[in-house]
């Protein structure tokens, strides 16, 4: 598994701030699909294995979230804390 672009993809998604309002699960299933489709471009991936890779992808997207976003309840706080600091410099 290349963590480094599901790390991208991760940092990208919380830098989003069309969607203020979405939760976690919406998230993490949004950076599950978008990685699943990056993968899918470099090679294919066995349909009987299928199951097993996205449940190994959203283990590591919730872990790569949970570092990013610690010391923040929700999405939705962390992104109005990164926001608000960017437009405050």
């Amino acid at each position: 598994m290349n963590t480094d672009m599901l790390l991208k993809i991760v940092e990208t998604q919380l830098q989003e701030t069309q969607n203020m309002r979405e939760k976690t699960p919406d998230f993490i299933r949004k950076v599950v699909h978008l990685y699943t489709l990056q993968l899918m471009k470099v090679g294919s991936i066995p349909m009987e294995f299928m199951e097993d890779v996205l449940t190994d992808i959203e283990a590591e997207a919730i872990e790569i979230y949970r570092k990013k976003t610690y010391g923040f309840l929700t999405l939705e706080e962390y992104r109005k804390h990164k926001f608000r600091q960017k437009d405050d410099n």
